[in-house]
């Protein structure tokens, strides 16, 4: 049901992205789970789990069997000439006449022989059920890792989203900061034409042009790469993609949730669970393998040759067909030598299997209590860096106030400048890691 609404979700959303290169969160996270590769293998994984179950669910049932065996010769198989014996007639009265009697005969050049037997499992040690029950493990463990490979390609694409927002945002204070430069580097101009500054003033102002604009040729470069990679990893990668870093994302701490419930829950600690549970069944399996095993069976089949002379018919019945029910019992008495060394050797991967599953608990929680560590400080340190931004801006206020009144070099503005955009970058990394962290939280905890 789910998928079915994502797939609904994602024919809706694609018609606008037909229309329109730009994309929200949302909308990628939605063709992420319609066209993601790694996604497409992980369901294809759970998928060949589950035949895999529905092969050995095959074992309860008979083993069936049929051969079938037919031959023609070049020459006849028998050749000669002669009296038949007298020694023919203890066989019987049919063939008292033919004492004496002289043949010539070349026989039987052709035959055919079919047979079909049907074997059902009695008792196998528990073999056929373990390995049943193995494989429903399997299947589990596989469907797990679906869910978990479903949240780490999502947040594979909000790290990629934000991080293209962070470089879309840099891009902005770039083009403010230019515009600015842009109308010192005009004042600047016009007070070295009235003789009220010296050109080195200028200089400095038209480096700070061209360090910009080698800043933008490294952010527009990041910005194709980041796009590319976004669009490759929600499966549209022959698609321009931008991205709408206007959209209103509320920034608010999550509700906390206690990390022993959290790690409990999650599909890493499930998985572990799942193992030791599978390599207790390969104790069961390694107990059954000592076992007896008891099947039984019916067969039947037919036989017959051709190519006989008319006499041979009228003596002999060359057609056989018959049928036969029958049991078996293996003990497998030379399994008991090594057999009790292969069950403790199954007997200590289980107890590892258990050892690693309480150090994954326990690493679980600690790694649930980082990220919700991560979330407080990243939330935090937006409100330090919006503080830093107003700041930084009311600087870059006053001191140009200052230069144009000649109280300040312009050095002090080139630096205020300076200041002002660095703190405009560390405003938008605060809010991208923020959103990451967030994101990353919510997977650990769902």
């Amino acid at each position: 049901m789910k998928r079915f609404i994502y797939i609904i979700s994602m024919l809706v959303c694609s018609a606008s992205v037909n229309a329109q290169t730009t994309m929200t969160l949302q909308q990628c996270l939605d063709s992420a789970l319609l066209h993601n590769s790694t996604l497409r293998n992980a369901e294809l994984d759970v998928k060949l789990s589950t035949e895999q179950r529905k092969e050995t669910f095959t074992n309860f049932f008979p083993e069936v069997s049929g051969s079938v065996m037919a031959f023609h010769t070049f020459d006849k198989l028998v050749k000669g000439d002669g009296t038949y014996p007298q020694e023919l007639a203890m066989f019987g009265s049919q063939f008292a006449s033919m004492v004496g009697q002289p043949y010539s005969f070349k026989e039987m050049n052709r035959g055919y022989s079919a047979t079909i037997t049907a074997i059902q499992p009695i008792y196998a040690g528990g073999q056929i059920t373990t390995g049943h029950r193995l494989t429903k493990v399997q299947e589990e463990v596989m469907t797990l890792r679906q869910r978990l490979t479903e949240k780490e390609v999502m947040q594979k694409v909000t790290e990629c989203y934000w991080q293209l927002a962070n470089v879309m945002y840099n891009l902005r204070t770039i083009d403010a900061a230019e515009k600015q430069i842009d109308a010192v580097h005009t004042q600047v101009e016009n007070y070295v034409n009235a003789g009220v500054t010296m050109q080195n003033d200028l200089l400095k102002v038209s480096i700070r042009k061209q360090e910009l604009a080698s800043t933008r040729v490294k952010l527009e470069n990041a910005r194709h790469v980041l796009s590319m990679l976004l669009a490759q990893q929600i499966g549209l990668a022959d698609r321009d993609i931008s991205i709408d870093i206007d959209a209103d994302i509320p920034v608010s701490v999550p509700q906390y949730v206690d990390s022993n419930t959290a790690a409990a829950n999650r599909e890493e600690l499930l998985m572990s669970s799942k193992n030791v549970e599978a390599h207790k069944l390969q104790v069961k399996m390694e107990r059954g393998k000592c076992l007896p095993t008891f099947a039984i069976g019916v067969m039947g089949f037919t036989s017959n040759v051709g190519g006989l002379s008319d006499n041979i018919k009228n003596t002999i019945d060359t057609k056989m067909t018959n049928g036969m029910v029958f049991g078996t019992l293996s003990i497998p008495i030379t399994e008991w030598w090594g057999g009790s060394h292969a069950i403790r050797r199954q007997k200590m991967k289980l107890q590892q299997a258990e050892n690693d599953y309480l150090d994954a608990r326990e690493q679980l929680r600690i790694d649930t209590e980082a990220a919700w560590s991560g979330v407080v400080e990243a939330y935090k340190q937006i409100g330090i860096a919006e503080t830093t931004v107003k700041q930084t801006e009311e600087n870059l206020r006053m001191v140009s106030d200052q230069y144009k009144v000649g109280s300040t070099p312009i050095t002090e503005l080139l630096d205020a400048e300076t200041l002002n955009r660095q703190a405009h970058d560390s405003y938008s990394q605060a809010k991208a890691t923020y959103q990451i962290k967030l994101c990353d939280y919510q997977r650990k905890v769902k």
